[in-house]
């Protein structure tokens, strides 16, 4: 038998889930469960068992937090000069959901989820998926490899890519700098909230003293305030 075949046979025996794992993360899960709640989205099951994880959202909370140490970590070395607000506003753009969808994308991410989502959603699920993927990764390989995971796939195509260096903005972030710098007085509010509460879309406004100057929607009030951070930023900051 020649070694390639013989490299093949152990490849070949492994579920077809822990195949598609490995061709994302880079190595065979241990703990298979691990990613499948990772992809399992909180439509998949929406009624919650009292015992039990039903979907990645607290996989999520926790990658989520793995990547933020991980890039600030990487950020910190590689651009010693940079001060803490040109660190926190790169991190902010590598972390974005513009961006994390990106990734996700290029990974073959959506093609894992599993979702039961009806109508108009947020392709945000995916980020937020990948996000799920680093959390289980962490709890499944340490945060070694999770750390080279999250330097190959998120931060290096990142800062080897000029485009998404002047696209991808955290633009809540651009706007609360922008307001109070102009000393400006404006709060984020709720104006309406649509669809199941397992899979809402919050419409949220950005009100200037009590004057709504801009709304946006999302799947959660957070992304709810990006889209319309967003829409206010490309009406009258971008070329101010």
């Amino acid at each position: 038998m020649s070694s390639s075949k013989a490299r093949l046979i152990p490849f070949l025996k492994r579920p077809s889930f822990d195949r598609k794992i490995k061709e994302v993360i880079g190595y065979w899960p241990k703990e298979a469960a691990l990613y499948k709640l990772a992809l399992r989205h909180a439509s998949a099951y929406p009624f919650r068992k009292k015992k039990g994880e039903r979907n990645n959202e607290r996989l999520e909370f926790l990658g989520d937090a793995v990547i933020d140490l991980v890039v600030a970590d990487i950020l910190y070395y590689r651009f010693p000069t940079d001060d803490e607000g040109q660190l926190t506003k790169l991190r902010s753009k590598i972390v974005s959901r513009n961006n994390l969808n990106n990734v996700a994308d290029v990974l073959g991410v959506p093609n894992l989820v599993v979702a039961n989502l009806k109508g108009n959603h947020s392709e945000s699920i995916y980020g937020d998926a990948l996000e799920a993927l680093v959390g289980a990764m962490y709890l499944d390989h340490g945060m070694k490899r999770t750390e080279r995971f999250i330097t190959d796939k998120i931060v290096n195509p990142f800062l080897s890519s000029d485009n998404l260096m002047e696209t991808t903005l955290n633009y809540k972030s651009e706007v609360i700098e922008y307001f109070q710098s102009e000393k400006t007085n404006f709060k984020f509010e709720e104006i309406d909230r649509m669809g199941a509460q397992h899979n809402s879309t919050f419409v949220m406004g950005l009100y200037i003293d009590h004057v709504l100057v801009a709304k946006g929607e999302g799947s959660s009030k957070k992304k709810g305030e990006e889209a319309a951070s967003k829409e206010y930023y490309q009406g009258h900051i971008a070329d101010a």
